[in-house]
């Protein structure tokens, strides 16, 4: 079923539908086994994305029902982070190593990726260990519960106006401020805001051609800015090794080459959003409105 707010039915209960949905999607794929395995978690990890999306959207228009639910979705979604951050190096890892295969030496690519694989199986274990899994499910399962009760304050498109109004202006002043200072935290603060605007869009995507432009632009750039965000966590872990002598070298190349990688990702990135966030919040938000009344008629 398509995560997206049908026609007929009012924006409440589609929220609430999609939000119970995409609960039961996430508990389910982390019930599969013991330990999730990759696929499982990333899964997750888009399905809380969907969760909190909606959360922003009720919670914006002043809504009903969500006592407590951004505290657990944020402890649920830090477990879930850094389990896949750790798998995200090793996928940066191997596409620098493809892009540039003479970059470092055979030693040193063996080296850290085996110093990446054993974090990631001492967290993987510790979460074991420590019930993380087991508890994320038990979160799951309450939220679900709670969902059915989640109340946007006004109707129609009221109830998703304020949210996305609020996320398109964040979003406009994340990207003017990453493009001004370059932070790598100023790219991360802006992907959040392009995700979930993403996300929000695709909750009416059947309105017009025009948004689902946008999306599919929102969708490109945020695979870039994730991308870049990859190079940041595997740069900052590998700047803990205290390498030896042609070691050394090497991760001062990889630093080199993942900085020229950064800059394309961004620059991509930023070219793909200029005509998203072009206009003025309000002439936006117009906009979409209009696109979602024409749609409902």
């Amino acid at each position: 079923m398509a995560y997206r707010l049908r026609l007929d039915e009012s924006v409440a209960d589609g929220l609430r539908r999609l939000a119970r949905k995409e609960l039961k999607s996430a508990a389910d794929t982390l019930r599969q086994g013991r330990t999730p395995d990759d696929d499982a978690i990333h899964e997750a990890r888009k399905s809380m994305k969907k969760v909190r999306a909606i959360v922003h959207l009720v919670d914006a228009d002043g809504g009903r029902g969500l006592r407590r639910v951004a505290r657990r979705l944020r402890a649920i979604n830090r477990t879930l982070s850094k389990a896949r951050d750790a798998d995200a190096m090793l996928e940066v890892l191997a596409t620098l190593k493809k892009k540039q295969p003479h970059l470092f030496t055979a030693p040193t690519f063996a080296r850290v990726r085996r110093h990446l694989l054993a974090r990631k199986r001492t967290l993987m274990k510790n979460a074991q260990h420590d019930g993380a899994w087991q508890d994320i499910v038990d979160d799951l399962r309450r939220l679900r519960r709670s969902a059915g009760h989640w109340t946007p304050e006004h109707r129609r498109f009221g109830a998703l106006g304020a949210g996305l109004a609020i996320t398109y202006k964040r979003g406009r002043k994340a990207m003017h401020r990453a493009i001004e200072r370059g932070q790598a935290n100023d790219f991360h603060e802006w992907r959040k805001q392009v995700k979930t605007l993403w996300y929000e869009l695709r909750l009416i995507q059947d309105c017009s051609p025009g948004i689902r432009h946008d999306i599919a632009a929102l969708d490109r750039a945020e695979r870039w800015l994730g991308e870049d965000h990859n190079v940041v966590i595997l740069c900052a872990e590998l700047a803990k090794e205290v390498a030896p002598g042609r070691a050394k070298i090497d991760l001062d190349r990889l630093q080199l080459a993942a900085d020229r990688y950064q800059l394309a990702l961004r620059a991509k990135a930023i070219a793909s959003l200029l005509s998203v966030y072009l206009h003025d919040p309000g002439a936006y938000l117009r906009g979409i409105k209009a696109a979602w009344t024409s749609a409902r008629r």
